[in-house]
């Protein structure tokens, strides 16, 4: 146990409860709200106002002026006792139309069976020899390295090599000779 002096009590007291001032921090913002207003409409009235220049008419404008503001001779005799009221137009809202997908363009089916399911229908039946390969040959034929050689297309014609593979020198002298040599031209129909 501890010691304690007599007469005094255990704890200290606790403090007073703390007031809460509202009314400062509402008048605060008044005073802010009213200085904003002001401001603005100080600098309102501080914008220098540009006067529009006034168009002078043509002469015929003129002259449809002075014939649309002349005041007609007859008065009417029976007024409508009550304004005609305004009829306001509905706008239309703008609606961006949605756009449809263009469709991918389907294969144009073709009635063949060529090598290597190549779309050309190329095969090894008698036809026509092939100059110059489509764009993607060696996509559907096993190509020999050099078969983009510098001096094709057009100087020799496609040939099947001994090891299976084509090349573009059919016709030439030393075609395939590192491939085991020509084994049969391949042929356009």
């Amino acid at each position: 146990m501890s010691y304690q002096p007599p007469n005094q009590p255990p704890y200290p007291p606790p403090p007073p409860p703390k007031k809460h001032r509202r009314w400062p921090w509402i008048i605060g913002i008044a005073v802010v709200a009213v200085v904003l207003r002001i401001a603005v409409s100080v600098a309102a009235a501080n914008t220098p106002q540009v006067a529009q220049p006034t168009p002078t008419p043509s002469p015929t404008a003129a002259a449809a002026i002075a014939t649309a503001t002349t005041v007609p001779t007859q008065v009417p005799t029976s007024r409508p006792t009550t304004a005609p009221t305004p009829t306001a137009k509905p706008t239309q809202l703008a609606v961006k139309p949605t756009p449809k997908p263009t469709p991918k363009p389907k294969p144009t089916p073709t009635h063949c069976i060529g090598v290597n399911n190549n779309p050309w229908c190329y095969d090894f039946n008698s036809g026509g020899l092939i100059y110059t390969p489509p764009n993607g040959f060696c996509g559907y034929f096993n190509c020999i390295p050099t078969f983009y050689a510098p001096d094709d297309p057009g100087d020799g014609y496609i040939i099947e090599c001994s090891d299976s593979t084509f090349s573009q020198s059919g016709g030439e002298s030393g075609a395939c000779s590192h491939h085991g040599g020509e084994m049969r031209p391949l042929y356009s129909h």
